[in-house]
């Protein structure tokens, strides 16, 4: 049983707000900190492509537990709020066209010396850096439209009144003098209650793609609550695939044409692809020992993907679309067409099979030209997959291992 947090702040508590500083990140450096406790940037784990498939870089997950969950913004996208995330930090990183973004914090924990300080970050969005923000420091953004935002939450649960764990989030509005003080919750979660959360996320996501909800608080007959605000924005169905290779993503609505995209498999992670699109490669792709699960984030609405079927047939579907995604079996032929750079999400499950030197662990990628690649492999009744936890534990082990290369090489 989870003890009660001692002398929470009561739920009408506010502190003003004071403004300290702006700071202005340069384009190269990767790490820094910030005057309030926790808040700093870190460099992440980014693989250079060869250009295989026009993947020019794949930015993989840090050392956190792992989870991925990707927000779109649209072009006029604009946050209103400030919102406060009682038991979870922010791990985000920025992908787009090197747009600059502001990024406004307000430090509001009970635990501080003074709540209510003030800072104001300015930062070029790139793939090489990810930004910290802990629980309990209010959040906006300024200059979001067209940028991806991947968050690598964790986690932290309490017996605390001022935690709603179906959504932590406590919004208030930009415009306000003050900002609520919170109590925020103490206890990380392992690893493996991430992965309960994320695909309990999943799961709702998958039968409502609701608007996200705002939660603020209110008084009613005298007494400070928090009550839920949701806006009524709806989304197109999904069109189907002869092929069955299309399937609806795990999202809810973070504006009318935004989205907060989470899991579609239960391994809960996934590589983000920058991809550099230049009409039709002449060769095709296919990924031996796992199955891809790719999302179209942002970027060119010039962009489609090939691909090549057991009985030889071509099919090309569209992409530009965050709300779908699409399958690519293993052993299948593909190739990604089109101009521009696109983001991609892309998801893997590995085959259950035994690894070793004939089967190497991520070195299962084979090229062909239109002349030289036939059918691709049929799906077998006897495929099976590694367990998403597995699948997880080796990811986390990667990222490990290319942090710590990383720093030795720095």
């Amino acid at each position: 049983m989870l003890e009660t947090a001692d002398a929470p702040p009561a739920l009408d508590r506010n502190a003003e707000r004071h403004h300290i500083g702006t700071f202005q990140v340069p384009a190269d450096v990767n790490d820094l900190d910030f005057p309030l406790p926790g808040v700093r940037l870190e460099s992440t784990n980014v693989t250079e492509g060869d250009g295989t498939n026009g993947v020019a870089r794949i930015t993989r997950i840090t050392t956190g537990p792992g989870i991925t969950d990707y927000v779109t913004h649209e072009q006029e996208f604009t946050y209103s709020t400030y919102g406060i995330h009682v038991g979870q930090d922010d791990r985000l990183t920025f992908f787009g066209e090197g747009q600059n973004i502001s990024v406004h914090l307000i430090d509001c924990r009970n635990d501080v010396g003074r709540p209510g300080a003030e800072i104001t970050i300015e930062l070029t969005v790139s793939p090489y850096r990810v930004l910290i923000i802990p629980k309990g420091v209010a959040h906006t953004l300024d200059g979001l439209g067209g940028v991806v935002t991947r968050d690598e939450p964790v986690w932290y649960a309490d017996a605390n009144p001022h935690w709603e764990p179906d959504n932590d989030l406590i919004s208030f509005p930009r415009t306000s003098d003050t900002a609520p003080v919170v109590q925020t919750n103490r206890h990380r979660l392992p690893v493996s209650a991430h992965l309960l959360m994320s695909r309990m996320a999943q799961r709702t996501n998958a039968l409502s793609h609701n608007a996200y909800a705002a939660r603020y608080r209110v008084s009613i007959a005298g007494e400070s609550t928090y009550a839920m605000v949701r806006p009524d924005w709806r989304v197109a169905e999904v069109k189907q695939d002869a092929h069955g290779l299309i399937s609806e993503n795990n999202f809810v609505l973070t504006g009318p044409e935004s989205f907060t995209v989470v899991p579609s498999t239960d391994t809960c992670t996934s590589d983000a692809w920058e991809v550099r699109l230049n009409g039709t490669p002449e060769r095709f792709v296919r990924h031996e020992y796992s199955r891809r699960r790719l999302t179209w984030l942002a970027g060119s609405t010039d962009a489609r993907i090939e691909i090549v079927h057991a009985d030889g047939e071509h099919s090309v579907i569209d992409l530009g679309d965050p709300t779908i995604g699409v399958t690519v079996p293993p052993g299948t032929w593909y190739r990604l067409t089109g101009h521009g750079r696109i983001w991609l999400r892309a998801e893997m499950e590995l085959l259950d099979r035994p690894w070793g030197p004939e089967h190497r662990l991520g070195s299962d990628v084979t090229t062909a030209t239109q002349a030289e690649l036939g059918p691709s492999r049929p799906t077998q009744d006897s495929d099976r997959y590694l367990p998403g936890p597995a699948f997880h534990a080796l990811a986390r082990m990667e990222a490990q291992a290319i942090a710590l290369t990383n720093r030795k090489e720095a």
